[in-house]
């Protein structure tokens, strides 16, 4: 499978093309959340695993808002499954952090165990597994598949 995975974290995006690749995947890494957009309209994917939070760009952002928001953490994984539901059929979103220590990740919780369906696109929302000190994407694909 092609797979697309985007996350602000190095050591999660090395991991998880290691642990990808290892089981024969094709996958293309990515940190910011423009960049994945432009990828998954000029590409297609089977897959797109998404990481809960990260940093806030610059899109759309007038100059006071850049200013204020531009590196701050956001919860993008949401809004990204929205868009990319229309082109990769099967999506993640996966959050390593503790659900006791920020809000969003806290709301995963109520997804804990589901698969929804986003315009015809299956995603699971989840607190990732890990592995050797980051996420464990190839677990996160495991489970997105199973349902």
């Amino acid at each position: 499978m092609k797979i697309l995975l985007v996350d602000d974290s190095l050591a999660n995006r090395r991991a998880g093309k290691r642990q990808l690749e290892a089981d024969g995947h094709e996958v293309v890494t990515t940190c910011e959340y423009v960049e994945a957009l432009r990828l998954v309209k000029t590409e297609t994917f089977d897959v797109a695993l998404l990481d809960l939070l990260m940093p806030a760009e610059s899109l759309m952002l007038g100059p006071d808002a850049r200013a204020e928001h531009v590196g701050r953490e956001t919860a993008i994984g949401f809004p990204l499954v929205l868009t990319m539901a229309m082109n990769v059929k099967f999506i993640a979103v996966a959050t390593a952090t503790n659900h006791h220590n920020h809000p969003m990740s806290a709301a995963v919780d109520w997804f804990y165990g589901r698969t929804v369906i986003v315009d015809g696109a299956r995603v699971r929302i989840m607190h990732s597994p890990m592995v050797e000190g980051a996420k464990d994407w190839a677990e996160v694909l495991q489970r997105l598949l199973a349902d």
